[in-house]
């Protein structure tokens, strides 16, 4: 089945210039929901709209399955086993799982990562990021056309847009029925009136990372696009225009010193390891990395001291890349030039210790 749009190329828009220049790169595109589905089938064999029937297990294949409402509470580690402790937010019942490992991939708020006490540095990156999903049939020809088949990136004063198409969730491609999926970097002073103002919805409730699709404040969502819209080419001036229910979400570094605990029985991969400011689109790419290189360890192919290592340092190549791109869009020429400068300084230090 198809999984992902392929992107070939990069559009460059510059203020109220749409087509600045075109650059060539390639990348995969596609839903989280969509994701989900293709990894459910595989995983547990679980049927979707988007994989009504799930590949045969072969043999050899072991069993799976997948529990939802259930969060863990603590893990106990005793000689070569974890036990796993958890409750059902249903009906609040207690109960453990006994374990050989346990993989933490639990996300940008790991439980795991917080269970073993790992060592971690969490900072706020000084910018927000706007989210919307719209579809495609909701805009002009003129602005599909523009966006179709590539990312196209939106540059103005210190701040960028960026936009490509997805397939819905259930893994529609077809040209009408497809997602425009954007995203806008924004600056915002922690703990200033206006990140208050943003993250206080509808409700009256302040929230502390994100405030979901549906609950951000008309007025505040007015006022922030009603900002940016006159600096801005028609293609992403009809995006935000039509774009009614946003989400917003604080960018923040949390980058673990290491991955694996209680000798090597708990480990922890993708953003519960390091959460990665989303510019490069590496988030998923670091979790493949994870689980491509962990089976190596598993394998006897790899050490878990040198596995440690290795996505220590993919995790630090792509915090400084992101740290680039981010100053690029949303900084300053000074701060952009710190920011090779360290990334530069990396590489160095990376080549010294490889012919140690």
């Amino acid at each position: 089945m198809t999984a992902a749009f392929a992107s070939n190329s990069r559009s460059w828009a510059y203020y109220k210039h749409p087509n600045v220049m075109n650059t060539k790169g390639s990348m995969q595109l596609t839903s989280w929901g969509l994701l989900n589905s293709i990894l459910r089938a595989n995983f547990d064999g679980s049927a979707s709209l988007a994989c009504p029937k799930p590949p045969a297990p072969v043999e050899g294949d072991g069993s799976a399955v997948y529990l939802t409402g259930e969060r863990v509470t603590e893990l106990q580690y005793t000689k070569d086993t974890v036990t796993v402790k958890f409750t059902d937010i249903r009906t609040n019942q207690q109960e453990s799982i006994d374990a050989d490992l346990v993989i933490g991939a639990d996300g940008v708020h790991s439980t795991v990562r917080r269970l073993v006490n790992a060592p971690v540095f969490q900072q706020y990156a000084g910018y927000v990021a706007w989210r919307g999903t719209l579809p495609e049939k909701l805009v002009s020809k003129e602005t599909v056309q523009y966006l179709s088949d590539r990312i196209s990136l939106q540059f103005s004063k210190h701040t960028y847009l960026l936009c490509y198409i997805i397939p819905t969730d259930a893994g529609n491609f077809q040209p009408g029925e497809r997602l425009l999926n954007w995203v806008w970097y924004y600056n915002v002073a922690e703990d200033s009136s206006e990140m208050a103002e943003i993250f206080t919805d509808t409700t009256g409730q302040h929230h502390h990372n994100t405030v979901p699709r549906g609950l951000v404040r008309e007025e505040v969502w007015e006022r922030c696009r009603g900002d940016l819209l006159p600096r801005i080419s028609p293609p992403f001036q009809e995006l935000l225009q039509k774009t009614s229910s946003p989400f917003v979400t604080k960018i923040r570094d949390a980058i673990c010193t290491t991955a694996s605990f209680y000798d090597g029985k708990v480990v922890l991969v993708g953003d519960a390891f390091t959460t990665l400011r989303p510019h490069s689109g590496a988030a998923t790419e670091q979790a493949a990395f994870h689980s491509n290189t962990l089976e190596k360890v598993y394998d006897g192919e790899m050490t878990l001291e040198t596995w440690n290592t290795v996505v220590r340092q993919f995790a630090q190549r792509t915090i400084l890349i992101n740290k680039m791109i981010a100053e690029l869009g949303t900084g300053t020429m000074f701060s952009l030039f710190i920011s090779v400068l360290c990334y530069a300084a990396f590489l160095i230090k990376l080549k010294i210790k490889q012919k140690l």
